[in-house]
């Protein structure tokens, strides 16, 4: 059985704040994802309400089990804020976003999947799985 333990934060400043809760040395899993509309629960970004189930399914099963995962659910905002190109998401090194639902290994800026590639549950399993 594997300790997941998680996280939800709203923008770029609350992301930062949580991995820094989190601290150094732990392997910390992000999704990044369009903020739910209050009306409707759903997200903006019809992408990210797809692949929500897929991965929605893996968290509460993770396929890990020698270490701990810090997975941290990341609601970028608006549409607006998210279009911005000056968004923290788009510019902060670490990160460099270029779309959502992103799902990236915080520290391996190159271990990611994104848009449909998150609705491939064994994707996204190997994802866990796959310690480089």
């Amino acid at each position: 059985m594997s300790a997941l333990k998680h996280y939800t934060a709203q923008g770029y400043d609350g992301f930062k704040q949580t991995v820094e809760t989190i601290g150094k040395g732990q392997r910390i899993v992000a999704l990044f994802t369009g903020s739910k509309i209050l009306t409707t629960g759903k997200s903006w970004c019809p992408d990210c309400v797809v692949a929500e189930p897929v991965i929605d399914q893996i968290i509460k099963e993770p396929p890990v089990s020698e270490t701990d995962v810090h997975f941290i659910t990341v609601f970028v905002g608006n549409r607006e804020v998210w279009r911005d190109p000056a968004v923290g998401f788009r510019t902060d090194p670490s990160l460099k976003l270029t779309c959502i639902p992103t799902l990236l290994e915080v520290g391996k800026k190159a271990k990611r999947l994104t848009e449909d590639q998150l609705t491939n549950k064994n994707l996204v399993i190997e994802f866990f799985v796959d310690e480089e």
